[in-house]
């Protein structure tokens, strides 16, 4: 059904007088024009932009917001394909989330549902269009925000880790230093060393620029703003890297760190950075969990949990929490600690969600606790 244009005489003419003036109007009695006019006067009530089509996709009436909204006259909207302003509308449905096109050309994002006018099916269609740019403008803001906050924490991170990490770039360069000092004495001894004695002193010296090297490139990809990329990633490479950041630490608290690689296949689509900063935080959260005790293991496992699903365990001897602590540990502004600020574990979150993964807390058995992380699995050679 199409319905005519607005102020034709179609829409004008009225129903013949058949029925006695002192009998009270049934609903089902209503004429084509008065279903019409009240129609009309709902659509007009609604602030989103309303269109009904006939059924060959054509506009057959749209309200006064729908015409604001593509910067068209009600009366030029009559009669045309919704394909126009939607070029992408497939039909009715779910809302999609599409861009429309006005009038002059330009474009914004629309939130659209089209659904049968009635009930029983078949027949016209509505189609309820929202525009959504404040809302996109809105949540790109609020990614932005978390961005800065997911960055400021990495840089408060290292910021911590400071002294250790100063300590164990340190070291590399002490080393060199001596073997340098070794080589000399060599070249200077009378008879001349073997070549290859210098050589050998030399290859370490090299070894320990080069694991300087390794620390310094590490802590600058760590603290380096940048967008968020995700590429496919071994999820254990990524313990391992995380590990070489925060171990610094642990080693230092007297805590041995134990790694198990148990998936084969591990790879996951990830933001290099942000899962590195995500296992750190759990490391250093697991180390100062540990300082009091007498037992300071931690373990980082990950192992296949399903066809699709890899997961990460990180495992800590520490004192643990209480069932009232557990039940806010992933909150914001919720910290065990006495200066924390109850930031990482919230941030944490965020980045596994990200990542359409999941993150959780259990009691560890045999005392301490043990954070879960589970990452789908991705396909080698996917397109994603």
């Amino acid at each position: 059904m199409k319905l005519p244009p607005r102020g034709s005489r179609a829409r004008r003419r009225r129903a013949p007088a058949s029925r006695s003036r002192s009998s009270p109007p049934r609903a089902s009695d209503e004429t084509a024009p008065d279903h019409e006019a009240r129609l009309e006067a709902v659509m007009e009530t609604a602030a989103d932009g309303v269109v009904l089509l006939d059924e060959g996709g054509a506009i057959a009436s749209a309200n006064s917001a729908a015409a604001r909204l593509f910067g068209y006259e009600r009366a030029e909207l009559a009669g045309m394909d919704l394909s126009l302003l939607l070029p992408e509308f497939r039909g009715a449905g779910a809302a999609l989330d599409v861009e429309a096109r006005r009038k002059d050309g330009s474009s914004f994002p629309a939130e659209v549902t089209v659904d049968a006018l009635h009930a029983a099916g078949g027949g016209p269609l509505v189609a309820v269009i929202r525009d959504v740019s404040e809302r996109r403008k809105a949540e790109a803001l609020l990614q932005e925000l978390q961005n800065e906050l997911i960055y400021a924490r990495r840089l408060t991170t290292m910021g911590e880790l400071a002294s250790a990490l100063a300590h164990e770039i340190n070291q590399p360069f002490a080393a060199v230093a001596t073997y340098v000092r070794t080589a000399r004495w060599l070249l200077q001894r009378k008879p001349e060393p073997k070549a290859s004695d210098v050589e050998d002193i030399l290859d370490r010296a090299s070894a320990q620029v080069m694991r300087a090297g390794e620390i310094i490139r590490h802590l600058r990809e760590f603290v380096t703003r940048g967008e968020s990329v995700k590429t496919v990633e071994r999820l254990s490479a990524l313990v391992e890297e995380a590990h070489g950041l925060a171990f610094v630490g642990a080693r230092q608290a007297g805590v041995r760190v134990t790694i198990r690689a148990e998936a084969a296949n591990d790879y996951v689509l990830a933001d290099r950075i942000q899962i590195q900063q995500v296992v750190v935080n759990l490391m250093r959260n697991a180390v100062e969990a540990m300082k009091i005790c007498a037992k300071r293991e931690l373990v980082l496992s990950t192992s296949l949990v399903a066809a699709n699903l890899v997961r990460l365990d990180v495992i800590d001897t520490g004192h643990g929490f209480s069932e009232e602590a557990r039940a806010t540990l992933f909150e914001p502004f919720k910290s065990g600690k006495a200066n924390g600020m109850g930031v990482g574990l919230s941030i944490s979150r965020s980045i596994v969600e990200a990542h359409d993964g999941r993150i959780w807390a259990e009691p560890n058995p045999d005392g301490g606790a043990i954070f879960r992380i589970t990452l789908p699995l991705v396909e080698l050679g996917s397109d994603r």
